[in-house]
């Protein structure tokens, strides 16, 4: 496993603070192996966890697949239509720069504020914000 369980419980605060910042949504997960893809296994968790189901079909999915170091950021239908795909390059760049010194958590915890950074321009907080995606990282 690449985190300990302190450094966990510090990026699930983070994640939750992040959310209070915007109405969008993120969720964290790490699996073993993306065997069809890492876009296609994204895909999957995206509905796994019922990410596509948010009021405003604002969330944004890190997957990192550990065997094969790989991570995609991936976001759903209005954050895609509002960023593109192209916005999520540097944020990936910033953060497995930092997973190449070992710095897993650090590298995350800047990805999420590089991520809140850039949705809370289009995905300002609500004033009854809801949380809508448990902020649990998952292993799979």
């Amino acid at each position: 496993m690449l985190l300990e369980k302190e450094e966990i419980e510090r990026l699930e605060k983070k994640t939750a603070a992040m959310e209070r910042l915007s109405s969008a949504e993120f969720k964290l997960v790490f699996c073993k192996h993306a065997w069809l893809g890492i876009r296609r296994k994204a895909k999957q968790i995206f509905k796994k966890y019922r990410l596509n189901e948010t009021d405003n079909r604002g969330c944004v999915l890190l997957l990192i697949v550990e065997k094969d170091r790989e991570m995609l950021i991936y976001g759903d239908k209005a954050v895609n239509e509002k960023l593109g795909e192209g916005a999520w390059l540097p944020i990936r760049d910033a953060i497995l720069a930092e997973f190449r010194q070992g710095e897993f958590e650090l590298g995350l915890s800047i990805g999420l504020q590089m991520l809140t950074d850039q949705l809370a321009q289009h995905f300002p907080p609500l004033a009854q914000a809801k949380d809508e995606i448990s902020n649990e990282i998952v292993f799979e």
